[in-house]
């Protein structure tokens, strides 16, 4: 477990992310340039049930989350319950992988404090499974594909992404993916799961 200290730097890194990518400015909801369907819906802005009512008010999404306010740490629990009452590792994969799409600061903070159990689950050896079921998995769009057809159109695609800010990408062509062969754009897994 992480040491007080450890959990507060945790919690002001995670406040940094939120201020620093275009998220709502703590303290500011009035410069938060977002709808409300947006914020619910970015990864990186989105606290789920750890709004306050007075943050609920300001940004209008008061009624849109259940009335309660969590602590991060009451959500990492129930996230690690959610996850542990998954039937398999690859449906833990799946749960894990929807839950750093809604709200990344819970998802990382569960990682962080359960990566001996986690870790296998998102990497090795769980995503050789999930790579070969890619397509049959896929519900939200985690990264960039660029194709030959693609060719002379790069930089305006680079363009498309939809943060101003990358401080890392992680490239495959999808070949050679843990031995299991050329699984092209299903091996989009293994970018994901390095990140």
């Amino acid at each position: 477990k992480m040491s007080d200290e450890a959990t507060a730097a945790a919690a002001a890194a995670a406040d940094s992310v939120r201020s620093g990518s275009g998220a709502r400015p703590l303290g500011a909801p009035e410069q938060y340039t977002h709808s409300r369907a947006e914020l619910l819906n970015d990864a990186v802005a989105n606290k789920d049930t750890a709004f306050t009512h007075e943050e609920r008010t300001a940004l209008g999404i008061r009624g849109l989350l259940p009335p309660a306010v969590d602590t991060l740490e009451q959500q990492v629990a129930r996230a690690l319950a959610q996850c542990r009452a998954q039937g398999t590792d690859l449906d833990r994969y799946v749960y894990l992988q929807l839950l750093k799409e809604r709200n990344q600061t819970v998802f990382f903070r569960l990682l962080t404090d359960n990566i001996v159990e986690l870790t296998p689950i998102v990497y090795t050896p769980t995503v050789g499974a999930a790579c070969q079921k890619f397509g049959a998995q896929f519900r939200v769009s985690s990264g960039m594909y660029f194709t030959l057809a693609d060719r002379g159109h790069i930089r305006r695609m680079v363009d498309n992404w939809p943060r101003d800010i990358v401080d890392v990408i992680v490239v495959t062509d999808g070949s050679r993916i843990l031995g299991l062969g050329d699984l092209g754009v299903h091996g989009m897994g293994i970018p994901i799961g390095k990140l």
